[in-house]
């Protein structure tokens, strides 16, 4: 019994060094580098985190969104039909627009290669808005951002 103890131990100390570590990095973050540090932590706690070893979909256009993403490392290129329109980095939320906007995904994103996102389900995401007024900030900033008359209406 107590090895089993000391694994759940161990592996407890391990998520809570993950978490510090993907805090940290979101901190480096331009997007994120004005987020208290309780602010980074709650995302972190918030979300899982994913790799890719390689071009994986993160976002399937005309899906029901049920998710967004945060990009730690590697890029996602992003496709309109057959169209790459973008490709995006470290630091960027990924499928924040469908989540605002309660519609269907305007877009597939796939990671191209190694990656490592924090992937934040709804229900996170709308606590995180009530919790974290920095994180509603940057949300509705990259809805402007990418969603041609977000701010008209």
């Amino acid at each position: 019994m107590s090895s089993e103890r000391q694994i759940a131990r161990e592996k407890a100390r391990a998520e809570t060094e993950q978490e510090a570590e993907d805090a940290r990095l979101l901190k480096e973050f331009e997007a994120f580098s004005k987020f208290s540090d309780d602010d980074l932590k709650r995302i972190v706690q918030a979300s899982h985190r994913t790799s890719t070893s390689g071009p994986w979909p993160l976002i399937r256009e005309q899906t029901v969104s049920d998710a967004c993403y945060i990009l730690l490392s590697g890029e996602a290129a992003v496709y309109v039909g057959h169209d790459k329109i973008a490709t995006v980095g470290p630091g960027e939320v990924i499928g924040e627009s469908a989540l605002k906007r309660g519609k269907l995904r305007g877009a597939t994103v796939t990671t191209t290669g190694r990656a490592e996102v924090l992937h934040i389900d709804r229900d996170d995401l709308d606590r995180l808005l009530e919790e974290v007024p920095a994180m509603r900030g940057l949300i509705e900033e990259t809805v402007a951002k990418r969603t041609p008359g977000a701010n008209e209406g």
